[in-house]
């Protein structure tokens, strides 16, 4: 099975080699898309992911954050089936909406956003209808941002809440004890990707 990996903002595709290296291990092949988070050429990622889609194996996109956002605008605008893609992972991301964008936004700050409020932070309604199964990871140790911008009232990965990571449709969804960067380098991680590509569901009893 081949797995296709999609970072978030701010980062680069080479924050995922550890959790790509670890999916390696067990077995699936890997392949990690870079882009620019601030100045997002859609198409350019659009057909990145195009050119890793193997042709003779089931595919997974796992996306971090912003990742899963960009994933979800890929599975709108090209409509793969099941068969060319069957799952994605979506980790930490902010499926509806991300309250830490819309802050920004609001203290002036929303020029470090670039344009990525137009791939899926700003907050918008939404629900899976997608026929690839989708299962949602959320970290809930709240070390980031998030706490000093907006308080400790929610749940949250300390950049996005517990409840921004559910989306009506998605196929399973659990919570780690995770930071919103600690979810891409924990073994944890990649146990439960692999456990809900075999499985269509996450461990939720080893946890």
């Amino acid at each position: 099975m081949n797995i296709i990996i999609v970072h978030g903002l701010y980062m680069h595709g080479v924050v995922m080699r550890p959790l790509s290296q670890r999916l390696r291990k067990m077995g699936y092949q890997t392949q990690v898309i870079s882009y620019n988070t601030v100045a997002i050429n859609s198409q350019r990622v659009f057909n990145a992911i195009d050119t890793a889609l193997s042709d003779h194996q089931p595919n997974i996109l796992v996306g971090h954050s912003l990742g899963g956002l960009m994933i979800k605008h890929y599975l709108a605008a090209r409509r793969p089936s099941s068969e060319t893609i069957s799952h994605v992972v979506a980790i930490g991301s902010p499926l509806t909406g991300s309250s830490i964008a819309e802050q920004l936004k609001k203290i002036g700050l929303g020029v470090i956003l670039g344009n990525s409020p137009q791939f899926g932070l700003n907050y918008h309604q939404d629900q899976w209808q997608h026929p690839q199964k989708l299962g949602s990871i959320a970290g809930t140790l709240p070390i980031g941002l998030r706490p000093l911008l907006l308080g400790r009232g929610l749940i949250s990965d300390g950049t996005v809440t517990v409840k921004e990571t559910q989306i009506e449709g998605m196929t399973d969804h659990i919570k780690t004890r995770n930071t919103h960067t600690s979810l891409i380098y924990r073994h944890d991680v990649a146990d439960q990707i692999d456990h809900f590509i075999r499985h269509d569901h996450f461990n939720h009893h080893n946890h």
